[in-house]
């Protein structure tokens, strides 16, 4: 068996719905930021009971969740891993993949050390995996990216970092391929009609623009 195909088996995988209902458990600020930056979106007031009624026999059928004694719903390790750094989460980092009209989205949520990754599979569900801690952030997004850039040209990597701190103010930063194949970078400041500076970049600049966006939350030129 490949090494791809042991990782796909070991993926877990949660349903919008399911990791909306992991939130909403233990609700917090920091939580609510955690939807607003995924795009979670809650069921509708009308199907609510039904869509609750589904999670909660979809994830206990998985063995993610259990009942208590007194009614209340209890996560299970992996499923309080994840809630935690969702719900207590200080530093967000979303990636849009674009080719056309196709876009495919992951994010990346740190929670102090902790850092959970949760990748697009389907239009409604995600791939959650854990990162070893913050370090090893800004290689694997690099590798992300450049794997996606070397795909084909015309494509776009779009980077936002937000911060607790700041959470109405995130810092975006783009990648982009030419017709002719060559790399552009998308960096602050905005100019006058609202939109990031370009410069050429090389491969050798996106690793090292991604590590100063994660690290520092610096959008600016390569080399500067």
């Amino acid at each position: 068996m490949s090494e791809s195909t042991a990782a796909d088996e070991q993926a877990t995988i949660y349903t919008a719905y399911e990791i909306d209902f992991m939130l909403s458990l233990r609700p917090t600020d920091n939580g609510r930021i955690t939807r607003e930056q995924v795009g979670l979106r809650s069921a509708p007031e009308a199907a609510s009971e039904f869509v609750t009624a589904a999670v909660t026999s979809g994830l206990r059928a998985r063995g993610k969740v259990e009942r208590s004694e007194d009614g209340q719903w209890l996560l299970g390790e992996e499923g309080q891993v994840i809630a935690t750094a969702l719900t207590a989460a200080d530093r967000w980092l979303g990636i849009a993949l674009s080719e056309g009209e196709a876009m495919r989205m992951a994010f990346l949520i740190k929670a102090n050390e902790a850092v959970v990754m949760l990748t697009q599979d389907e239009l409604d569900s995600f791939v959650v995996s854990a990162l070893p801690d913050p370090s090893h952030v800004p290689d694997s997004v690099s590798d992300i990216v450049l794997a996606f850039l070397d795909g084909g040209n015309e494509r776009t990597v779009s980077l936002r970092r937000t911060d607790l701190s700041a959470p109405q103010d995130p810092v975006p930063q783009m990648f982009h391929v030419e017709a002719d194949g060559s790399w552009r970078m998308g960096h602050l400041p905005l100019d006058e009609e609202g939109i990031l500076h370009v410069s050429d970049v090389s491969r050798e600049g996106v690793v090292a623009a991604n590590r100063r966006l994660w690290e520092d939350g610096a959008s600016e030129a390569p080399g500067a």
